[in-house]
């Protein structure tokens, strides 16, 4: 059912032409893979009513201790995350300043990764 669900998040957000929609389910990433430039944008994620996991790309950055996936990475040494932003729970990929997507469960400003995520 994941499968089903990211392959449905990944067709809308897709930009490309009906074959590239059509992607090989044996190809899927798993739940919670870096995927470059794939799902919904963070503030997308904040304003979705859907329920279950979603596909939310972003930056990830680490300060502090935190890990967040950021919309935009500010301009600043070092660079630091641009609002809005979600707390990233569960194992996720190293931080990385580079834009990744992530699948997992949006409770407020919190992304709870799947335990199958892979850097």
């Amino acid at each position: 059912m994941r499968v089903a669900l990211l392959l449905s998040v990944f067709a809308l957000a897709a930009c490309g032409s009906a074959e590239d929609e059509q992607a090989d389910p044996a190809s899927a990433p798993s739940a919670g893979a870096a995927i470059p430039d794939g799902g919904l944008s963070v503030q997308e994620a904040l304003d979705s009513d859907l329920e279950g996991p979603l596909l939310v790309r972003g930056y990830l950055i680490e300060r502090a201790g935190e890990l967040r996936l950021c919309d935009a990475i500010l301009e600043s040494s070092p660079p630091q995350c641009g609002e809005p932003s979600l707390r990233v729970e569960g194992p996720a990929p190293a931080a990385s300043e580079r834009r990744v997507s992530l699948l997992g469960d949006i409770e407020s400003d919190t992304i709870t990764v799947s335990e199958t995520a892979t850097g």
